[in-house]
């Protein structure tokens, strides 16, 4: 890649708050800062991002673009990278859930994550770089017989420098007791019904003033979410559990400075960016131990090696009182997110491009 070319990027969907487009948003600023045109092409684009993206139908008007693909799922946008012949490309790698996970759930994601799997191999045998954001992908990359580029995602200034949602900080403050947040997708990976047995064990057995708080669509998984709220109706615990849907920046920043305690029972994470964004607002981390998670945790939180839900409900009372855990927890997640600093993020990414810079110089040399 060359300063005098534009980097544009293709992202499936520009999405309203999730990792990938966190990302991409934040690579489009940082790009720009460096001096260099920077667009985003997508097919799809939440309605709280528009005008930010432009029809991926459009970039061939383009004369000449390094491209980067933000690759994760099967897309129409892979056909595209793939026959480019007016620049350079770079695949950033995501990670791809497991269809597996959607086996009754959705039959088309299933499928579309089948394509996605497919097409990884070719796609990164036509790339000129491969970028990952956690070890752990660049290691599935690896696996495949390439070689992955870290560039670790960041605390994006753009969504966090807004001031909270005081309403929503107040609905949690005026409910005393313990507060246990999850931000993600209601994704069957994301194994939520694991957060809502370990929940039950803490308002049954240890604080019966506690709720909890899922923030996350569920598009694609209703089937899964449906689930979700059966199990809390059936431990009764439903009049504690609260489905908060899709949030505003401000009104998650909200949660995570007034949540008691961040639970992720996850089971396949490229990253899992909420563990960074609630150890930056001072919300203590404790997460299963699955996928990037104990990479992306570092010593910031406390990683469990299993699923004990009486012990997790009992672990989570502990740390939502104050005392020296919950102390310790708070400082070395604000010391583990200072890693993930988008001063950091822009550092490497300038450094990843002037290395390809000088690459590609000495090979035609």
């Amino acid at each position: 890649m060359t300063s005098t070319r534009p980097i544009h990027q293709l992202v499936h969907t520009l999405s309203y708050g999730d990792a990938i487009s966190t990302e991409v948003l934040a690579l489009q600023s940082a790009i720009r800062s460096l001096g260099i045109e920077s667009e985003i092409y997508a097919l799809h684009e939440h309605n709280k991002l528009v005008g930010r993206s432009r029809p991926f139908s459009t970039i061939g008007e383009c004369v000449e673009a390094d491209l980067i693909l933000h690759y994760s799922i099967g897309s129409p946008l892979n056909d595209l990278y793939r026959e480019w012949k007016r620049g350079h490309r770079v695949l950033v790698y995501h990670n791809i859930t497991p269809a597996s996970w959607f086996a009754g759930i959705n039959a088309r994601v299933a499928r579309d994550i089948e394509q996605g799997l497919s097409d990884l191999p070719v796609l990164c045998g036509v790339s000129d770089r491969i970028w990952a954001d956690s070890k752990f992908n660049a290691m599935e990359i690896a696996s495949l017989g390439f070689n992955a580029e870290v560039l670790d995602l960041p605390i994006a200034p753009e969504r966090w420098e807004r001031a909270r949602h005081e309403p929503t900080y107040s609905l949690v403050k005026s409910r005393p007791g313990t507060h246990i947040l999850h931000v993600g997708r209601l994704a069957p990976n994301k194994c939520v019904e694991d957060v809502i047995k370990s929940f039950y064990y803490l308002k049954r057995y240890v604080t019966p003033q506690s709720w909890l708080w899922l923030v996350g669509i569920d598009t694609d998984t209703e089937l899964y979410s449906f689930s979700l709220r059966r199990l809390a109706a059936n431990l009764g615990i439903e009049d504690g559990v609260e489905f908060m849907g899709c949030l505003a920046d401000e009104q998650v920043r909200a949660l995570y400075e007034s949540c008691s305690a961040y639970l992720c029972m996850s089971e396949h994470e490229g990253f899992c960016l909420p563990l960074i964004e609630a150890m930056h607002f001072g919300c203590p981390v404790i997460a299963y131990g699955a996928g990037a998670v104990p990479e992306t945790i570092g010593d910031g939180g406390i990683v469990l090696e299993e699923k004990k839900h009486a012990e997790v409900g009992q672990l989570l009372s502990m740390v939502a009182t104050e005392g020296d855990l919950r102390s310790r927890l708070i400082t070395k997640g604000r010391e583990r997110v200072k890693e993930f600093s988008y001063g950091r993020f822009t550092s490497r990414l300038q450094e990843l491009l002037t290395t390809g810079s000088k690459r590609r110089e000495a090979q035609s040399a």
